[in-house]
């Protein structure tokens, strides 16, 4: 979205968080719960809305759980907050609609109201998340890969002191996140990952929901590495992608055991498809802006990076850049080394990809994330290392 009344997009939507005394919460899950924690102490939650039958019966979090027709939306100061995956949530907000909810005036997502509700009730910056590179080193080769590892001459790995100055200038910037996401490349290869789980836990631990990594399930680390990501709490998302890499079955077996051993949370991620964001057939170039800025306000990509004092608007045009896909673009960035207070408003827009141009260079090369991307293709399917020539 282009920027058109800086650090005053989304006024009118508080506005409406502020009428809202009467809370649901929809999605009685992991979301849910994690929202519930963080607004509790501060608003009355009414309870949770789910269409779990079960769900209904046994209540959560010490709260009743209704059917969406037990709401009287036409009650004064009701507001629902959608505290389900953004990836599941279409059909629901449907729903809602359907039922005569209105986005952003009776109902909202979890990532604009707590983002809009921080900034401008409590003056401190809520981000959702975050992603986090140390190093782009990786064992595989995938074919789609979103970070674009066939198309880099070398991985990059980031020295250690940058990497605890992003991580400093974050945490001063911002005073709650929901996930901080140390991705890669492959993390369990980055060699000071122990080290940077270790500091981020120590000095940052409060300003944290979940601190999580991800792994291939292609690589078993060190039983002293192990110890050290249970020690501070750290959970991993597995990728199962050994349909593509038979050989790697034997070790994502072994891996799950010790990830058991040393109780470390993990989730297993199975997906049947992928999708191929920047074939070498994409061009856009002859796009108008307008264009091109309804399509990155249509392409909800969930992540931004942060890198060197920056963070990138979208995450995969700041792998697209490092992979030498993309030149640099300075307008998809916002500038944490100048921050000042009175730019928390701005901050929060941009998380909430608001920036100068209404979208990123990368769009014009780009064939958009899950929802409006055509190129399905295998998992992890491997391939010969690529040229990507740079326009």
């Amino acid at each position: 979205m282009k920027w058109n009344n800086k650090g005053h997009e989304f006024d009118q939507v508080y506005e409406h968080i502020k009428g809202k005394n009467k809370l649901y919460l929809f999605g009685a899950g992991d979301y849910g719960e994690k929202i519930y924690d963080l607004l509790c102490k501060e608003k009355e939650i009414q309870g949770f809305i789910d269409n779990d039958k079960e769900k209904q019966k046994q209540g959560y979090c010490g709260k009743r759980v209704y059917d969406i027709s037990e709401i009287d939306k036409a009650e004064e100061g009701v507001g629902i907050i959608l505290c389900v995956s953004p990836y599941t949530r279409k059909p629901i907000m449907q729903q809602l609609m359907v039922e005569g909810y209105r986005y952003n005036e009776t109902m909202f997502t979890m990532e604009v109201y707590m983002s809009v509700y921080y900034a401008y009730e409590l003056n401190k910056t809520y981000f959702p998340s975050i992603s986090f590179l140390p190093s782009t080193r990786c064992n595989l080769n995938c074919e789609a890969c979103l970070n674009f590892t066939p198309y880099m001459k070398t991985f990059d790995e980031r020295p250690w002191e940058q990497i605890q100055a992003d991580v400093d200038i974050f945490f001063q910037r911002v005073d709650y996140i929901m996930l901080f996401h140390i991705s890669g490349g492959e993390p369990l290869l980055y060699p000071k990952i122990g080290e940077l789980v270790e500091y981020i836990d120590d000095n940052y631990r409060d300003k944290i929901h979940i601190l999580r990594t991800v792994t291939n399930g292609t690589v078993l680390p060190k039983e002293e590495l192990l110890e050290k990501l249970s020690k501070h709490r750290i959970e991993i998302t597995v990728d199962d992608y050994r349909e593509a890499v038979p050989k790697s079955s034997p070790t994502f077996d072994k891996l799950i055991a010790l990830l058991e051993k040393y109780h470390i949370k993990y989730e297993v991620n199975k997906v049947d498809e992928w999708i191929d964001l920047a074939p070498m057939t994409t061009h856009h170039e002859d796009w108008s802006e307008e264009r091109l800025c309804k399509k990155f306000e249509g392409c909800h990509v969930p992540w931004q990076e942060l890198r060197n004092g920056l963070l990138y608007s979208c995450n995969y045009a700041s792998y697209a850049h490092v992979a030498g896909i993309i030149g640099e673009d300075k307008d998809g960035v916002f500038d944490l080394r100048t921050y000042e207070e009175d730019q928390r408003k701005e901050l929060m827009e941009f998380r909430l990809g608001y920036n100068k141009k209404g979208y990123v260079e990368f769009c014009k090369r780009c064939s958009g994330y899950i929802d409006m991307n055509p190129n399905k293709v295998m998992p992890a399917k491997q391939a010969e290392r690529r040229k990507y020539e740079v326009e």
